[in-house]
C-alpha cells in the first residue's frame, strides 16, 4: 500500500466517522452533528495524553486519571448516542462533561495549570454543536463557561494544589493547556470556515442546477425559450446570423394514432437528432409543441440553407420511412440576417419562411434573407 493510498484510506475513514447520524438530517442539524462527531474525536485524542500523563503518576494524581479516564468513557456513550438520532442529548453529554473536568481540574491543580482557559473553547463550542434553533442551549452553556471561569480566577488562585506532586507538575500542564486551548479554537475555526465554504459551494451548485433547469426543456433536454434568449441576443451582436424554425410535419397524427407519450417519446428523439446534426454550427432550442428553432451564428446564408438541409436529409433518414407508424419529417423556414438586426424581425421572416415550407408539400428547408436596414 502506498502512502497516498494510506492517507486516501485514513480520509475516508475520517468522513465516515464524522458523518455518523448525518443522512436523515437538514443541512444546519448535519452541521451539528458533524461538529459534535469531530469534537469527540478531536476532544478524545487530545485528551491521551493527559491520561497517560496521570497514570503514570499513579497514586499522587489517582482522581485526576480516574476523571479524565471517565471523561473518555461519557465522549463514547454520546457518541453512541448521536448515531442514534439522540442528537441534542449526545451534543449536551459531549459538552457537559467537558466542562465539569475541566473544572475539576482546575480546582484540584489551581489555576496556575491553565486548566479554565479550555472554558473558552467549551463556551464557542456550544455554538457549534448545536443548532440556531436551540439559542437557549447555546446561551445556557456559554454563561456557565464564564461563570466557572470567574470563579476559578477568584477563588482557586489562592488554594494550594491537592497534592505537592501536582505543584512541581504546574508548569508543564500550564504549557501544555495553553497549546491545546489554542489548538481547540483553530480547529473550531477551521471547520466553520471550511463548512461556510462547502455550504457556499453547495448552494453555488444548486444554483446553477436551478438556472440550468429553468433554461431547459425538461422533456427534450435541450434549451427552452428562456435559455435561447441571451444567446439569440449575444449573436446578434457579433456578427450575421441565422434562424431555423423547424416543425414537424403531421405530429398530431402520431399523438392521435400512438397517444401523447409516444410523441413525446419521439420529440425527444427528434431534439437528439437535431443537435447531432447540428452539431456545433448552431444550438437548437425548443421553441413550444412540436416546433425547435436553431441559432446559427457566422454562417452565410448558402451555408446556412446546406446545414439545414443536410439536418432535414438526417431526420428524414432516421425517421422518414414511409411503412413507420411514426414517421417524421421536418419542415423548415431559415431567415438570415445582418449583424444587429433584430431578432424578432428574423424570427418573423423564419416563421413566414416555415409556413411557406408547409404550404408547398412540407418536408422542405424554405431560406431567405432579411433586408439590410439603413439607419442613419
Amino acid at each position: 500500500m502506498t502512502t497516498r493510498d494510506a492517507l486516501e484510506r485514513l480520509r475516508r475513514g475520517w468522513v465516515a466517522v464524522s458523518h455518523v447520524g448525518v443522512p436523515p438530517l437538514s443541512t444546519g442539524e448535519c452541521r451539528s452533528v458533524i461538529a459534535t462527531n469531530q469534537f469527540m474525536v478531536y476532544a478524545s485524542l487530545g485528551t491521551l495524553p493527559y491520561v497517560v500523563f496521570f497514570l503514570a503518576h499513579w497514586p499522587q494524581m489517582r482522581q485526576p486519571a480516574i476523571t479524565a479516564t471517565s471523561l473518555l468513557l461519557w465522549w463514547a456513550i454520546a457518541f453512541v448516542l448521536n448515531s442514534r438520532g439522540k442528537y441534542a442529548l449526545a451534543s449536551t453529554v459531549a459538552l457537559f462533561f467537558l466542562i465539569a473536568e475541566m473544572t475539576n481540574l482546575a480546582h484540584w491543580f489551581t489555576t496556575a495549570s491553565g486548566f479554565h482557559y479550555f472554558l473558552f473553547a467549551g463556551g464557542v463550542l456550544g455554538f457549534l454543536v448545536f443548532r440556531p434553533s436551540q439559542w437557549p442551549i447555546r446561551a445556557a452553556f456559554t454563561l456557565i463557561c464564564v461563570a466557572l471561569f470567574l470563579v476559578a480566577e477568584a477563588a482557586w488562585p489562592r488554594e494550594s494544589p491537592h497534592h505537592e506532586f501536582a505543584a512541581s507538575a504546574t508548569p508543564i500542564l500550564l504549557v501544555a493547556n495553553v497549546a491545546m486551548t489554542v489548538l481547540l479554537l483553530y480547529v473550531v475555526a477551521r471547520f466553520d470556515l471550511r463548512y461556510y465554504e462547502q455550504e457556499r459551494q453547495r448552494n453555488a451548485e444548486l444554483l446553477d442546477a436551478a438556472q440550468v433547469a429553468a433554461q431547459t426543456d425538461a422533456l427534450t433536454e435541450v434549451l427552452n425559450r428562456r435559455g435561447i434568449a441571451p444567446i439569440l441576443s449575444g449573436i446578434a451582436r457579433r456578427g450575421d446570423f441565422a434562424l431555423a424554425l423547424i416543425d414537424l410535419d403531421r405530429f398530431k397524427l402520431i399523438n392521435d394514432r400512438l397517444g401523447h407519450g409516444a410523441g413525446d417519446v419521439v420529440l425527444s428523439n427528434v431534439a437528439r437528432t437535431l443537435s447531432r446534426a447540428v452539431g456545433e454550427q448552431g444550438v437548437v432550442a425548443r421553441w413550444g409543441g412540436e416546433e425547435f428553432l436553431v441559432a446559427i451564428p457566422g454562417l452565410s446564408l448558402e451555408d446556412a440553407d446546406a446545414l439545414m438541409e443536410r439536418t432535414r436529409e438526417a431526420m428524414e433518414a432516421e425517421y422518414g420511412a414511409p411503412d413507420s407508424l411514426a414517421r417524421v419529417t421536418i419542415s423548415v423556414g431559415l431567415a438570415h440576417a445582418p449583424r444587429y438586426a433584430g431578432k424578432e424581425e428574423a424570427l418573423r421572416l423564419a416563421d413566414a419562411n416555415l409556413y411557406e415550407a408547409k404550404s408547398s408539400g412540407r418536408n422542405l428547408v424554405v431560406s431567405g434573407r432579411l433586408a439590410v436596414v439603413d439607419r442613419d
